[in-house]
């Protein structure tokens, strides 16, 4: 099975494909910036140009492929991206991935889209959830919670140099999970036919 990783560059992609690289894998990555992106070809992967805001580099992207893990996403403060990258870019990458026959789609997503419909960020997720569903491309959705690893540039480099931090009045929980044992669920789930057209939340 060859994978296609959307995101391999990220706090949580890169993980994916370490352990996708691991587990025997042949991993292509999708990347913009092939020098940001180099350390992923030094660990074994192929590096392919493709760019989410750009759809018509996708289906190149794809050929020879038959799973991909989607572990992409825009920074909810990135305005000018958000729909660009995360609704028609992933818009066009499962339609890619359809015409391009892949037998397998895993969607890292976020937990409690529903609580928070005026973030556009996760309601463009949640659409894309259900574009994923009805795509008949067989699927896992990954609910996501906060990334143990993320809390170093979210707070810790912050204090460090006196900057601002952003904080909520909301009181939902939040919980983090190292993004080496997300990715470990991503890649298992290729192996079990239970998780296929299944939506599972992950949470410490």
């Amino acid at each position: 099975m060859s994978l296609l990783v959307v995101g391999g560059t990220g706090t949580l992609g890169r993980q994916v494909v370490l352990q996708a690289l691991t587990k025997g894998y042949p991993v292509r990555c999708l990347v913009r910036n092939f020098r940001r992106a180099n350390f992923l070809k030094e660990w074994g992967a192929e590096l392919v140009y493709g760019d989410l805001s750009i759809p018509e580099t996708i289906p190149p992207c794809l050929q020879g492929i038959t799973a991909v893990i989607d572990a992409s996403t825009s920074r909810p403060s990135d305005e000018d991206a958000l729909k660009t990258v995360d609704w028609d870019g992933k818009l066009a990458l499962i339609e890619s991935a359809k015409a391009a026959k892949v037998k397998r789609f895993i969607f890292c997503s976020t937990q409690n889209l529903e609580q928070f419909p005026n973030i556009p960020l996760l309601e463009m997720k949640q659409g894309i959830e259900i574009q994923l569903q009805e795509s008949q491309i067989p699927y896992t959705i990954f609910r996501l919670t906060g990334f143990y690893q993320g809390l170093i540039e979210q707070y810790a480099i912050p204090i460090l140099e006196n900057l601002p931090i952003w904080v909520t009045n909301e009181k939902t929980c939040v919980s983090y999970m190292d993004t080496q044992d997300i990715a470990k669920f991503c890649v298992r789930s290729l192996q079990l036919p239970q998780t296929v057209d299944k939506t599972f939340f992950l949470w410490a």
